[in-house]
């Protein structure tokens, strides 16, 4: 019962954690198409930042519990 829940909790967050993803790419897909990152560089670099960070992270994880 206790690693159905574990099972469960890596799930769900797992879900909600990409969905929170593809939001901060989308909104940074329509900033960058409105040109918001035009007026502030700041914001641009943050994002962008965060988004390739996330990514890599993403990438380093695969590749370290996925084998072929």
């Amino acid at each position: 019962m206790r690693q159905s829940l574990l099972i469960l909790a890596v799930v769900i967050s797992s879900i909600l954690c990409l969905f929170g993803y593809c939001a901060a790419l989308i909104d940074w897909i329509q900033d960058f198409q409105t040109g918001v990152y035009t007026t502030s560089y700041l914001e641009a670099t943050f994002e962008t930042a965060a988004i390739l960070l996330y990514s890599y992270a993403g990438f380093f994880f695969l590749k370290r519990r996925v084998t072929l």
